[in-house]
């Protein structure tokens, strides 16, 4: 099953350490539907959590599909929570891993399958340490001067 990715959320692959990746579905409105199959959405902010065993996401941001009348939505809101839709086996490893300390759960992709649904790439991980983020950083531009002196050396 391919899956066209529709956005990322960049920043998490920096900020965060993961060690485990689920695929969920979502429910929404059929404006919402629409305005994510058009590419207006931001994940950048969200976090996912669980309530009464429901998987839950929060500040995923969706705007009002463009052409929808703001009558047939009249109190819409574009950060509210939204249901993810996991099986109960895949609840419970997401709970029981963010049960551990400085565990934390994020959306990294918002995907459509070939079929026309939309779903959501959870990853669990632990957030980076601020000294973790600069040896990384110091890393990157060693090996980029490495390779600026190969070339010249070509």
């Amino acid at each position: 099953m391919r899956m066209k990715v529709v956005t990322k959320n960049k920043r998490a692959y920096f900020d965060y350490e993961f060690s485990s990746d689920y695929t969920a579905g979502i429910v929404l409105a059929w404006h919402e539907a629409k305005s994510i199959k058009t590419s207006h959405v931001n994940i950048s902010d969200t976090i996912i959590s669980i309530q009464n065993w429901e998987l839950f996401i929060l500040w995923m941001d969706v705007p009002l599909y463009s052409k929808t009348s703001p009558n047939l939505a009249p109190h819409y809101q574009p950060k509210q929570k939204r249901k993810l839709l996991v099986n109960k086996k895949e609840l419970s490893r997401i709970a029981a891993q963010l049960d551990k300390p400085w565990m934390t759960a994020v959306a990294l992709e918002v995907l459509i399958t070939d079929r026309g649904f939309i779903k959501i790439k959870i990853w669990v991980g632990r957030l980076k340490k601020k000294i973790e983020k600069k040896q990384i950083l110091k890393e990157r531009s060693q090996e980029k001067e490495m390779r600026k002196e190969a070339k010249l050396f070509i």
